[in-house]
């Protein structure tokens, strides 16, 4: 299907790389930093006032929710500081990938399903897609559910309805495109990243032996992929 809005919304994702890219680049951890300029041209276009879903709680870049800043040893206020947004962005994400990986191993996308329809509705796509086709294709979750929703219509989610929610799980390729385009740099793996202006951060209990530390080189990289690798799929139900 022809998308003339794609070409636009690539200039735009670059124009907000460029403009935020020192704050990316430092907190991006496993990110692609394509994905996270991509993600904050879809959640505010780069307006830190942006208005966001005020049940929620909602604010800045990345539209972090009041309840999310306690996930990581902060107060609701920080995510009003513009910088510490986009680490918590960040640390939401590589939380939510955690998560989805303990299962699956396709998390960037299935971190950012989570965002957009709530952790449990994520899960509850999920089910639903394995209940219609018998089962889940390993690392390929996320394709799965997006197909499942372009054919069925998905399903209503608390406030949201079916049309809704298909359109936002179906949207997340859409928004992995933009940043595959903006920037080729491959995603990695949930990362601890540095403190941001809020002060230091803790990560749960149960994910945090899933964060690396920040490390450079190809050898290490593999290394540490096949370690998590191993880890995760020895978690496999």
């Amino acid at each position: 299907m022809a998308d003339p809005a794609f070409d636009g919304d690539v200039r735009r994702a670059t124009a907000l790389l460029d403009q935020y890219g020192p704050w990316l680049e430092r907190y991006h951890g496993g990110l692609p930093l394509g994905w996270m300029a991509s993600i904050m041209l879809h959640e505010s276009g780069g307006n830190f006032a942006a208005p966001g879903d005020p049940s929620l709680g909602e604010v800045g870049y990345y539209q972090i929710a009041s309840y999310v800043p306690p996930l990581f040893g902060y107060d609701a206020s920080a995510r009003m500081d513009p910088e510490t947004n986009v680490a918590l962005a960040v640390l939401e994400y590589e939380l939510e990938a955690v998560l989805w990986s303990l299962a699956f191993p396709d998390s960037w996308k299935l971190a950012r399903l989570a965002f957009a329809v709530g952790r449990a509705g994520s899960h509850q796509l999920a089910s639903a897609t394995r209940a219609a086709q018998g089962s889940l294709t390993f690392g390929h979750v996320y394709d799965d559910i997006a197909r499942w929703a372009a054919a069925t219509g998905a399903m209503p989610l608390g406030s949201q309805g079916a049309d809704k929610v298909a359109k936002r799980v179906i949207d997340i390729d859409r928004q992995w495109r933009i940043g595959e385009a903006v920037s080729a740099d491959p995603p990695g793996l949930p990362m601890i990243i540095p403190d941001p202006p809020a002060g230091p951060y803790t990560l749960p209990a149960d994910v945090a032996p899933y964060f690396v530390e920040p490390f450079s080189g190809t050898i290490l990289l593999v290394l540490g992929g096949l370690a998590l690798g191993y880890l995760l799929l020895t978690r496999q139900p």
